[in-house]
Formats: structure tokens, C-alpha cells, sequence
């Protein structure tokens, strides 16, 4: 019985990892593998249904903003859109407790990733060099822009997957048994200088900068004393000047600033960025200060941006405001908002703690592990960077998916 349900485990483990992995090919499979994850942790055994009562601390912090969302959204001018969205959002907070206790009560959740899924994210790096290079991919998928996009094609997102995919594809090198710590260090190295150029060709300027910091700090911790961590510093400096960024006329260190058509149809209006992110924050601090309190529903920010006593210039509309902070401002009001704030602060406490602890045991593999999944997390929501929308499958996946892996792994009792 035993062995049953720890190879079930094993296809549970295979289910939520792709569930991340498809997003390559598209939202819809990536849901469906969600819901199958879903459907198999409760089938593994019929006590797992306790796992959503029986919660930790944080888990209960989660659940509050779950069940808060739903809620209020009862209470939204478009009432049944944003219940529909709040109900459907549901889906990640059980998707987080399967992978938590997948990954709390059994070891093979990173054996299966470094067999199976490693060599994929591989082929997504070197298909994203090969795009850079040739102008196609491996698949003859075409590019002709600054910015590369590997199999995601019109979707510009491979240097976001990259961003969050890494510390998982680390993890599973870092556990990895059945090598020597020197094969183990250099296989590192590889793969942190891989994903940092990938996600510089790819051209999304935040995820690079917030890439940078991620890395540099992750790569001092893990090669702490070594000189490894000379090494990889020499290599990415030198790989940089490579790519000659004014050379290759890459996205990352070009102008902020654009051409916006104008209403006459003569000579374009030169706008920078940094004016549409303000517009779009404007407008949703707008419709914060219309309903503080519970905010105007989950995803409500598309369909009020428009009106009038909200809109913002001519950048102030779009399908969310870019920014977690002010979307959960405006569609949850300030008591979303400080739950919320909450989250993020458990998390950055967390943080802290298990640092202090690791300067004093820095042989304690566990703490290493969790700072590394740990900080990738934070930095995703550091308050003044464009992010995408809090509330869509993209991010839902990517936030939770991460989060169910760093309380998976900060529960478990290691030996």
C-alpha cells in the first residue's frame, strides 16, 4: 500500500511540474494539468482532503486572501464576472496545498524534475541562443526583433519562465546525490550564467535587473569562501561584453522611451515608459480611492479603468494596472491590500530568520535550499517594478507553484 501511494506521489509530483512546464505551449494545458494535479492528490489517498483545513501559518494566511477575494466580490459592480474570476482563482490556493504536502511527505518531487523536466529547460535556453543567432528557432519559428522569444513565440515571456523556473531547476542540482560537490558546483554555474544571458537576450528590461540581483546574491551564498564564485562573477562580466549590447542593439540598453502614433496621423509623439506606467497607476490609485475599503472586485480593473472619473491620460487603460500592489489596491481595497502585505512580510521575516540561522551553519543544506527558492519569490514582488497581472494563470502558476515549493520544503524534516 506503501509503495502505491508513494508512486502516485511520483505522479503527482510529474503533474505539477508540468503543469509549469506547459505553459510553454499554451495557458489552457497548463490549466488542464492543474486540475489534474488537483484530482490526483485527492485520489492518492481519501484523508488528503484534511491538508485544506489543517493548515500552517502561512497556509492560513493564504486562505484568508482566498476566501476575502471571494467574498467581496459579491459585492462588485460587475458582481458576476468578478465571482466568476474569484471562484475559478480558487484553483491555485488547492493546487498550493497538493504540491506542498507532495513535496512535505515525500523526496522524489526534485529527482523526477532533474530526469525529466531539467533537460527541457535546457532545450528552452538553447533554443533561446539559437533564436538570437540564426533569427529562428529550433522549431523554424521566425524572429526578426530586438527581443527573443524562443517557443514562445508572439508571447514575450521567456525571460520571466527563465527567471522563475531557475531556482527550481537549481534546487534539483543542488539535491542531486549521486555526483561530486565540484560536478555539482560547475553544473551551477552553467546554469545560473545560461539563464542570465537567455533572459538578457529575451529583452524584458525588469526581469533582467531583478535577474541580476537574484543571481549575484544567490551565487555569493552558495559559493560563500570559493573562489567558484570569482570564477562565475569573471565569466557573466565577460559574457556580457560578448553579446556587445549596443552591437547586437538588444532591448535591455535601448531608449525607454517610444513612438506613440498622433491623433492628426503626422509626425509621432515621443512618450517614455515611465509615463505609462504612471498613467496606469494613477488610475488604479484612483479607483482605490473610490471604494478604499473592498476595492472594486478581482479583475475589475480592465472594465473600470474607461470611465471617466478613473482614466488616466491616454496610457491610463489597460487590462490591469502592471503592478501588483496597486491592482490589489484597486480591486481589493485596503484590507486585501494589507493581507496582502502580510503575505509578502511573512515571507521576507522567513527570509531573515533562516539568513541569520545559515551565517551560523553555513553547511545546513536546508537553509541554503530555502533561500534560494525563497529570495526569487520576494524579489518577484519587490513594490516599485511593472509586473504582470496578479490574477492570470501565467502568474497564478508562477507564484504558487513557487510558494507550495518553499513551505513544502521549509516543513519538511530533513535527515
Amino acid at each position: 500500500m506503501k509503495t502505491l501511494i508513494l508512486n502516485n506521489y511520483k505522479l503527482l509530483s510529474l503533474l505539477t511540474i508540468l503543469t509549469f512546464f506547459t505553459i510553454i505551449v499554451g495557458t489552457a494545458i497548463a490549466n488542464f494539468f492543474l486540475l489534474l494535479s488537483i484530482i490526483t492528490f485527492l485520489l492518492i489517498d481519501n484523508k488528503n482532503y484534511i491538508y485544506f483545513y489543517k493548515l500552517d501559518n502561512f497556509s492560513k494566511i493564504l486562505a484568508l486572501f482566498f476566501i476575502y477575494i471571494l467574498i467581496t466580490s459579491f459585492f462588485a459592480e460587475n458582481e458576476f464576472y468578478s465571482l466568476k474570476k474569484a471562484f475559478f482563482y480558487l484553483k491555485f490556493f488547492f493546487f498550493f496545498i497538493a504540491l506542498k504536502i507532495c513535496i512535505e511527505k515525500h523526496v522524489v518531487f526534485f529527482d523526477i524534475f532533474l530526469k525529466f523536466i531539467l533537460p527541457i529547460f535546457l532545450i528552452v535556453l538553447l533554443d533561446g541562443l539559437f533564436q538570437s543567432v540564426f533569427q529562428f528557432n529550433l522549431i523554424g519559428m521566425i524572429n526578426n526583433t530586438s527581443r527573443i522569444s524562443g517557443f514562445f513565440g508572439d508571447e514575450w515571456i521567456l525571460g520571466s519562465f527563465v527567471f522563475h523556473v531557475a531556482p527550481v531547476a537549481l534546487l534539483s542540482i543542488f539535491f542531486y546525490k549521486n555526483i561530486t560537490n565540484k560536478i555539482k558546483n560547475i553544473f551551477l554555474v552553467i546554469l545560473i550564467s545560461l539563464s542570465i544571458i537567455v533572459i538578457y537576450i529575451s529583452g524584458e528590461r525588469t526581469i533582467f535587473f531583478i535577474s541580476i540581483i537574484y543571481f549575484f546574491t544567490i551565487t555569493a551564498i552558495i559559493f560563500a569562501n570559493k573562489k567558484l564564485f570569482i570564477l562565475f562573477f569573471a565569466i557573466f562580466v565577460i559574457t556580457i561584453f560578448a553579446l556587445n549590447p549596443s552591437g547586437k542593439n538588444y532591448r535591455i540598453f535601448k531608449s525607454f522611451n517610444f513612438n506613440y502614433p498622433s491623433k492628426d496621423g503626422t509626425v509621432p509623439t515621443v512618450f517614455s515608459t515611465f509615463t505609462v506606467y504612471k498613467d496606469l497607476y494613477s488610475t488604479a490609485f484612483k479607483m482605490f480611492l473610490d471604494k478604499k475599503l473592498i476595492g472594486h472586485g478581482v479583475q475589475s480593473f480592465r472594465i473600470k479603468c474607461a470611465d471617466k472619473k478613473f482614466f488616466t491620460n491616454r496610457f491610463g487603460c489597460s487590462t490591469h494596472p502592471h503592478n501588483y500592489y496597486f491592482q490589489v489596491l484597486a480591486e481589493n481595497g485596503i484590507i486585501g491590500f494589507l493581507i496582502f502585505l502580510s503575505i509578502i512580510l511573512f515571507l521576507t521575516k522567513d527570509f531573515v530568520f533562516i539568513f541569520l540561522k545559515w551565517l551560523k551553519n553555513k553547511k545546513d543544506t536546508k537553509n541554503l535550499a530555502l533561500m534560494i527558492i525563497l529570495l526569487n519569490i520576494i524579489i518577484s514582488f519587490t513594490p516599485i517594478i511593472p509586473t504582470g497581472n496578479i490574477y492570470s494563470s501565467i502568474s497564478g502558476i508562477f507564484i504558487f507553484f513557487k510558494l507550495a515549493l518553499y513551505t513544502g520544503l521549509k516543513l519538511k524534516k530533513f535527515n
